[in-house]
């Protein structure tokens, strides 16, 4: 998963900024972290599993909105 997030990083499109593996201890397991910004807000750091769901929503919406046009 790590390194599917670095390689996120080389799309220029991509909101992720830096990444980084830490331990959480309330999960008991290592969690990939990625620093994301989406426009002139403060960089935030957010699961990478949190940020492939909202991506995944957002495919989900824009195939809606096409079978709606369609």
């Amino acid at each position: 998963m790590y390194e599917d997030a670095l390689l996120a990083m080389n799309n220029p499109f991509s909101p992720v900024k830096m990444v980084r593996e830490t331990y959480s201890r309330y999960l008991q397991r290592h969690v990939t972290e990625v620093q994301v910004q989406f426009k002139d807000e403060e960089p935030a750091w957010i699961p990478y599993e949190t940020l492939l769901a909202i991506k995944e929503c957002e495919v989900e919406q824009q195939q809606k909105i096409k079978e709606f046009y369609e």
